[in-house]
């Protein structure tokens, strides 16, 4: 393609608000259906583009964990092309399997499913779609964020404590045993739904398998050796990731040099030192924020060539911190910085906002005896759990939110977590923070308010509903 000339795959971009995503399909854009949203191949590379609003976009470059170095290189050259063709203004982001940030999930309702295979597997047309069909297993996983990987169609894949899909083209099981989690339950039903009415538009049917028919079901048990396999499957791993990471550590600053070709940092400042004149528009820096993530920040009088090679110096920061690779990296530039990367710097001040920091939604469970905490993006008051404790971070203000069917260790312990969230926390605030424990349904003012469209008729009765009942009632109210 020559310089200058706009890829026909990008020609809706910016256009209007919503999600666009593409694949990587020999060296080119593939625009990826929207009832195909959230199904990825683990051998591709993918590029999504959201935009919230004109002027507000966010590029996520997404690497499944068996993609080529090539598509890789192609992924990273279509999201300059996009970044060019929007002015250079989007906030890029980089996502890597099983890692993905709590925004990019949040663009999936219905939970992402990852699937073997690359652009050679390519998708069936739903007319043939079921010839010569194979029988795929998901495993969905995760305590928020639910994430369905294909796994080996086999009986040792399976275990007590998850969800599982088994996908027979024109039926789908939902197995969900006894110890396997709400949430993995509900994102798996969905998910399952997903398939059978967008995807395949109607052409398949869900089967749920769980308290009464989870271990006795013979058409889906035929697949693993008969209805006595059930002895051979394993228990329930508690191996679900748990948010804080690398909380020893302090928050850096780094410059970036690039004159001999190969970029090294050296350290601007850290701590609670940071400060947005520490920033020269004429170089690039790195933050990092711990379990924030790492920024590449650009400065305006940046070439377009340093501009590219944004993504490629924060991969680089991993390697020589010795990072793990699936490490949160976000390009944000000079003068159209986000939330995110602001609220570490003390002194920032956005005359275009009066606020600078967008609060801070984490579900806290400690279900299975592990304190587990997982951030949720793009909230809003549906996302608060019943049956377990959240905590609300409006950075001067810490609400612990109590939901009513909370198991007692959850509710004994919800103060001390937030307390120790605070302790831990390294984003800079008031020495006076506050700590508000509040209950479903007894929500004041304050706290409504970070919430859109609050409807107080929506926890009305729901002591005793169990989560999945209560949000089936959410569901219904949507439809």
């Amino acid at each position: 393609m020559k310089p200058g000339t706009i890829d026909p795959a990008l020609a809706e971009i910016g256009k209007k608000n919503g999600l666009l995503v593409w694949r990587i399909n020999k060296f080119e854009l593939e625009p990826v259906p929207e009832r195909e949203h959230g199904i990825f191949f683990i051998g591709d590379a993918y590029i999504a583009l959201n935009q919230k609003y004109e002027g507000c976009w966010d590029v996520h470059f997404w690497l499944g964990k068996n993609a080529s170095t090539d598509e890789i290189g192609v992924a990273a050259i279509k999201t300059v092309e996009i970044d060019d063709s929007l002015g250079g203004i989007p906030t890029q982001h980089r996502e890597v399997q099983n890692y993905e940030s709590p925004l990019f999930l949040s663009y999936f309702t219905d939970g992402i499913r990852y699937v073997a295979g690359g652009y050679e597997s390519g998708y069936n047309h739903v007319e043939d779609q079921f010839k010569n069909w194979k029988p795929h297993l998901f495993h969905c996983k995760g305590k928020r964020n639910v994430r369905c990987t294909e796994v080996e169609c086999e009986v040792a894949s399976l275990n007590l404590g998850d969800v599982f899909i088994l996908d027979l083209g024109k039926d789908i099981y939902i197995w969900m045993p006894p110890e396997s989690g709400r949430l993995e339950r509900i994102k798996g039903m969905a998910r399952a739904k997903n398939i059978a009415d967008v995807e395949r538009m109607g052409a398949s049917k869900v089967h749920i398998l769980d308290d009464v028919e989870w271990d006795n079901d013979p058409t889906f048990w035929s697949y693993f050796g008969g209805v006595n396999a059930v002895k051979k499957v394993s228990k329930g791993a508690d191996d679900d990731d748990n948010y804080w990471k690398r909380l020893t550590e302090q928050i850096t600053l780094w410059k970036v040099s690039d004159v001999t070709g190969a970029a090294k940092v050296s350290m601007v400042a850290q701590g609670e030192n940071l400060r947005k004149e520490q920033l020269d528009s004429k170089d690039a820096f790195i933050l990092d924020a711990i379990n924030g993530g790492i920024f590449v920040w650009i400065g305006k009088e940046c070439t377009l060539e340093e501009r590219s090679k944004a993504l490629i110096w924060g991969q680089n920061y991993l390697k020589q911190h010795h990072l793990p690779r699936w490490t949160q990296v976000t390009r944000v530039l000079d003068t159209a910085e986000n939330t995110q990367f602001t609220q570490w710097f003390r002194d920032w001040v956005d005359e275009k906002k009066k606020n600078t920091f967008e609060p801070l939604l984490f579900q806290v469970s400690d279900e299975s005896g592990l304190l587990h905490v997982e951030e949720i993006a793009n909230f809003t008051q549906e996302d608060l759990d019943g049956d377990d404790v959240m905590i609300l971070d409006a950075r001067n203000s810490i609400y612990v939110w109590v939901g009513a069917n909370a198991n007692p260790n959850e509710k004994k312990e919800a103060l001390n977590t937030a307390k120790a969230y605070l302790e831990k926390d390294k984003m800079p605030r008031h020495k006076k923070t506050s700590i508000d424990t509040i209950y479903q349904g007894q929500e004041p003012p304050t706290f409504k308010k970070f919430f859109p469209k609050w409807d107080d008729n929506l926890f009305k009765n729901v002591s005793g509903m169990g989560s999945v009942s209560f949000r089936l009632c959410v569901a219904c109210r949507r439809s």
